[in-house]
């Protein structure tokens, strides 16, 4: 029998053969970018996946922060595998998310930029993948950038975005939500799927400027508020966590952690984000931590990018990988049959471009270099210079001419819908600035316009406008964003925005006349700017202008026919000013472009009280407020109606209800006040005609008639102050008369007997040509 063995020594060539053919057809695969075969993945794992906003990767105790405390991302970075050097496409929300969902760079998914970019349903995101394979789909955002009209929630069978934006307008409260809102929203839904195999999406954007952390961080971190939201952030990642342990799901499924950019914290003189493409905001945190052999307690220092998530999660998952994407699975990596798979990262931003028509800056990074496309070029050592202070650019311009080429050959790629950005509405433009981010887009340059400016050389403005915007925020702090802005103004004065802001800030303080400077320009830097058009037609209607304002109203239409929000305020207006047949056929119009349009249905019930058809005209209002409950003017026309109806009560009680809901109504405030007259009740009657006029300092008929009450009342130096202010703000108006009446009456009582027999003869010529 020992004839027939085959001898030691072939044995072990044979082995050695077997081994060898092994790691051969590895090292092949591993070329080819394929991973070797691996242990077989378990089945039917689920994917809980944390974007958290705005971190960056040095700020947890993973990648060597040592006051972190971020003990959750840890442990899911020790259990499972640390990215040491992973760089994200864009340092904006929106467009780094379409990246990381559909695995593919902003050229090629077309969303360059948060707001005026939709990711277009033809992009497979990594939701619809899965859903596909038979996942419950949930995803839990925490601020308006990522709400679902920019796209982003293709494929989710539950989305939670649910912004209050009725009352969203400069309120940074009503477009974002703490992490811990989210987690409740998401561990609510999970435990109604977790029998299910799922993928579950939360979105924590508390690390996002301005730094506010809730108790106990504010306090633990006070002087490091950023580390606080952090750390808060990493509390919210624990529940979810916990929850999965104690549903006994952690070993089944695949949890992920990445940031979507990071935060330049002042490097560069950048404070924020959004502008540079330096490491500060395009390192990210990256952490896998799954249930598959050999992909555990690692960590990998070779250069990988956040648009390798979506391939990679599939391939733990077994799923398809998708096609046609510019990202790779990075399973190699995870379980080290590879320790570098030689991948070049490109990330971009367009903010400058769009928002302030400076140049926009691309960035490769190529193992040890990165070089910087800007109209001063940059080219960094980021092994030995990780801060990026030496610019070696002029010593190896040879290398970064390649470099350079290869991010054309990227920007060659990309689709059309990337080079198009599209202005969004005036609300969605002040949701976008109650986060921090500029909604309008600078005119496009002409042919004929010199070279953009170098972002580096407008740090300086950008840093003011982000501060002024903040500043805005807090009525406490507008007079410092005011200031701000006026340096920005200043320095450069083709900044459209800051004109834009200005002119709010006088808006809103009755400084009219300033306001409409502002606002023209604006226009004179973008003649098609949407939001100017519209801020002049309004100031022009709180100025008790409606001529003017309908002509604005109409300049509008012609630059954005298909602006039903500013076709159903030229209606409203058209009402105000007594054009009741126009402002039927202006609704009409309306409703035949959005038949949903609640304010559209209150403006028309109002055209039908004007017309005498008051059960008609209630059930526009009331179908109205069905829809939306705080709908401004809704309460007042039912007041109307009330008060055509000849009751009281009920009157009273409806423009109560239109005050409480907006505080600053003063029409329903006046119309108050003169029904308490009826009552007889004169102190309630002043009350109400001073807020009126607290509301809308340009309200002349308040003056006029608060002037009035003042002089039965006998105080006859009040009712002087009120009246001349009135005059002041509309001289030829239709009280005008009464004001100088008021004047005639009050200065007799003073003894002025000559300046009373003027008053009175200006006050009989007013009435006479008004006649």
């Amino acid at each position: 029998m020992s004839g027939h063995r085959t001898p030691m020594r072939l044995r072990v060539l044979a082995i050695a053969l077997l081994v060898g053919l092994a790691c051969a057809a590895a090292a092949m695969a591993i070329r080819l970018g394929r991973a070797p075969a691996a242990a077989p993945r378990p089945r039917g794992l689920n994917l809980l996946l944390v974007t958290l906003d705005t971190t960056r990767a040095d700020s947890l105790g993973a990648y060597g922060a040592q006051d972190a405390a971020t003990p959750n991302f840890d442990r899911v970075a020790a259990r499972g595998v640390v990215f040491e050097q992973a760089i994200t496409a864009a340092p904006l929300t929106l467009p780094a998310h379409a990246s990381l969902f559909t695995a593919r760079y902003p050229p090629q998914h077309g969303v360059r930029d948060n707001g005026g970019f939709v990711l277009d349903a033809r992009q497979t995101t990594l939701a619809e993948r899965l859903a596909a394979a038979g996942f419950r789909t949930g995803g839990f955002v925490g601020a308006y950038v990522l709400d679902r009209r920019w796209g982003i929630a293709h494929g989710f069978d539950t989305y939670f975005d649910d912004f209050d934006l009725e009352k969203s307008a400069g309120k940074a409260a009503a477009v974002e939500r703490p992490a811990n809102e989210v987690a409740d929203r998401a561990l609510a839904w999970l435990d109604t799927v977790a029998s299910s195999r799922f993928f579950a999406w939360m979105h924590f954007y508390d690390a996002h400027s301005p730094y506010d952390p809730p108790e106990p961080y504010r306090t633990r971190f006070a002087g490091r508020p950023y580390a606080g939201e952090v750390a808060f952030a990493d509390a919210q990642v624990g529940r979810l966590i916990g929850f999965l342990e104690r549903r006994g799901l952690l070993e089944r499924t695949i949890v992920a952690l990445v940031g979507d950019h990071g935060e330049s914290l002042g490097e560069h003189a950048e404070r924020t984000h959004g502008f540079f493409v330096y490491s500060a905001v395009l390192r990210v945190p990256f952490a896998i931590a799954a249930p598959v052999d050999a992909a555990g307690g690692r960590r990998v220092g070779a250069t990988v990018r956040t648009i390798d998530l979506t391939p990679t999660l599939l391939d733990l998952l077994g799923v398809a990988l998708p096609d046609a994407v510019d990202g790779r699975s990075l399973v190699p990596l995870m379980t080290g049959a590879s320790r570098d798979l030689g991948l070049e990262a490109y990330s971009e931003s367009t903010y400058p471009r769009y928002h302030f028509g400076w140049s926009g800056l691309k960035a490769l990074t190529s193992g040890r270099y990165k070089f910087i496309s800007a109209p001063r070029p940059e080219l960094y050592d980021v092994e030995r210079d990780p801060g990026e202070a030496h610019n070696l650019f002029a010593a190896r311009e040879a290398l970064a001419d390649r470099m350079a080429a290869s991010l054309r050959a990227r920007e060659a790629g990309a689709t059309d819908a990337a080079q198009k950005p599209g202005d969004v509405e005036p609300e969605v433009r002040a949701r976008l600035a109650a986060l921090g981010y500029v909604g309008t887009f600078a005119a496009t340059p002409s042919r004929e316009t010199p070279a953009l400016a170098d972002p580096k050389d407008k740090i300086d403005l950008f840093n003011l406008m982000t501060d002024a915007r903040e500043k805005l925020q807090d009525a406490r702090d507008a007079a410092a964003g005011v200031e701000m802005l006026e340096r920005v103004v200043a320095k450069d004065p083709e900044v459209v925005d800051a004109w834009v802001l200005l002119g709010n800030e006088d808006a809103a303080h009755g400084r009219y006349d300033r306001a409409l400077a502002r606002y023209r320009r604006a226009l004179a830097l973008k003649p098609d700017y949407d939001l100017a058009l519209r801020n002049i037609a309004n100031v022009y209607r709180d100025m008790g202008r409606p001529g003017d304002a309908v002509a604005g109203y109409e300049r509008l239409l012609r630059v954005d026919p298909a602006n039903v929000q500013a076709r159903q305020e030229l209606a409203q207006v058209l009402l105000e000013a007594g054009r009741v047949a126009d402002a039927e056929r202006e609704l009409e119009a309306v409703l035949a472009q959005d038949a949903g349009l609640a304010a559209a249905h209150n403006t028309l019930g109002a055209v039908r009280l004007k017309q005498g058809r008051l059960d008609e005209g209630e059930r526009e209002i009331r179908a109205a407020l069905g829809q939306r409950g705080d709908l401004r003017l809704a309460h007042f026309n039912l007041a109307l109606a009330a008060e055509q109806r000849g009751d009281t009560t009920s009157a009273i009680a409806e423009y109560r209800r239109e005050i409480d809901q907006h505080p600053n109504s003063y029409m329903a405030q006046f119309n108050l006040g003169k029904l308490y007259e009826r009552l007889g009740d004169v102190q309630a009657q002043r009350k109400c005609y001073e807020d009126a006029i607290a509301s809308n300092p340009r309200f002349a008929e308040g003056h006029f008639f608060l002037a009035k009450l003042y002089l039965d009342g006998r105080d006859f130096s009040r009712a002087v102050t009120l009246a001349r202010r009135g005059l002041e703000l509309a001289p030829e108006g239709q009280w005008a008369p009464l004001g100088h009446f008021v004047l005639s009456d009050a200065y007799a009582a003073l003894g002025e007997r000559d300046r009373a027999s003027k008053e009175a003869a200006d006050g009989r010529r007013l009435a006479a040509r008004s006649k």
